[in-house]
């Protein structure tokens, strides 16, 4: 008998955790849920039109002079 019940007590908390783990991190199903899902992702493709654009080097873009001389200035 010791044996079945140390499977049923594993059984069981194997049953208790995987519920847990399925009400924590599953979707929520509300109308609005699509709605601000929606907004989210059109925020992230772009910006507002009224906001100004980034500077180059807040954006991490590395830019090069258009002409480089050399050290005879030819």
């Amino acid at each position: 008998m010791g044996n079945a019940a140390f499977l049923l007590v594993a059984i069981a908390l194997s049953i208790v955790g995987s519920a847990l783990l399925w009400l924590r991190y599953r979707r929520p199903k509300t109308f609005m849920t699509s709605i601000d899902d929606f907004q989210r992702e059109m925020k992230a493709l772009g910006h507002e039109p009224d906001e100004p654009d980034e500077p180059a080097e807040s954006r991490n873009i590395v830019t090069r002079p258009s002409r480089v001389d050399d050290e005879d200035g030819q």
